[in-house]
């Protein structure tokens, strides 16, 4: 009598489940800022040193850098997060149209090619006045989409024009139900890793530009805004923009560790 071995189902990519974890405890701690802080916005000593109350100290005003660190971490998140639904929005649609009408096209795009638009974006509408939520929205959302259209249709067109798909619609299947059927479950996981390489990219472009200053402006917060308050005090309170860094870095990472196992998975990879 032998034995045979049960079939190894295929679990979730410990890349997604790391990279998930750890942005749900970002977000979950920065939504927290909603209803709780460590401290209220009244004023305490400036510059204070870090203690058990104060974990990073506090800032040049004399604000908990904890409690700032929430609310800033919100406010990034809050940003990036309308930006890339902006993008994906209106670029899966375009990028979708265009797989259907036109051949495969051999164009490529990265998330990262957003950045340097997204630079030249935040300094021209800045230079407009523009309210700064909305220069940080148009520096996300308007180089997201192309950035979302042109991945969509890279990755849509063969799938749309293989044999299995176009016997499918020849065989009286509708266009709709023949994507339905044979195309939507093989590209959600694509989308939804652009979706979170898109995130990520839109945290690191807000934090780029209100370091630069041409994002958040006082009395607002967010984390390139903590960086660029607290840069000059960096030899004396270094947490101050160590901190809100690293939360940044980390955030960034995790969407594109989770973005990696979830296009992974679907390769097998």
């Amino acid at each position: 009598m032998t034995l045979e071995a049960a079939p190894v189902r295929p679990g979730i990519d410990p890349r997604i489940v790391l990279g998930a974890t750890l942005a749900v405890i970002i977000a979950f701690l920065a939504l927290v800022s909603l209803a709780w802080t460590p401290h209220g916005a009244a004023s305490l000593t400036p510059l204070a040193e870090p203690d058990a109350i104060h974990w990073i100290g506090t800032d040049a005003i004399g604000r908990d850098g904890t409690s700032v660190l929430m609310t800033a971490t919100l406010t990034t998140l809050l940003l990036a997060v309308f930006g890339t639904l902006a993008s994906l929005f209106v670029g899966i649609p375009v990028g979708a149209a265009l797989a259907v009408r036109l051949p495969p096209s051999r164009r490529t795009a990265h998330v990262t090619s957003m950045l340097p638009p997204a630079l030249l974006i935040g300094m021209l509408v800045s230079g407009l006045a523009a309210p700064a939520n909305l220069t940080l929205f148009l520096a996300i959302a308007l180089p997201g989409t192309v950035v979302a259209a042109t991945i969509t249709r890279r990755v849509l067109a063969p799938l749309w024009h293989r044999d299995y798909v176009t016997a499918a619609r020849l065989a009286g299947l509708r266009p709709l139900a023949a994507a339905q059927r044979h195309v939507l479950p093989r590209l959600l996981p694509q989308l939804g890793a652009l979706g979170l390489e898109l995130l990520a990219i839109a945290i690191l472009i807000e934090v780029s530009l209100s370091f630069a200053g041409l994002g958040v402006l006082p009395p607002g917060t967010s984390l390139g805004l903590m960086l660029r308050e607290a840069q000059q005090f960096m030899a004396i309170r270094p947490l101050l923009i160590l901190v809100p860094g690293a939360v940044a870095v980390v955030t960034a990472l995790a969407l594109m560790l989770a973005a990696t196992g979830l296009r992974g998975a679907r390769h097998g990879a």
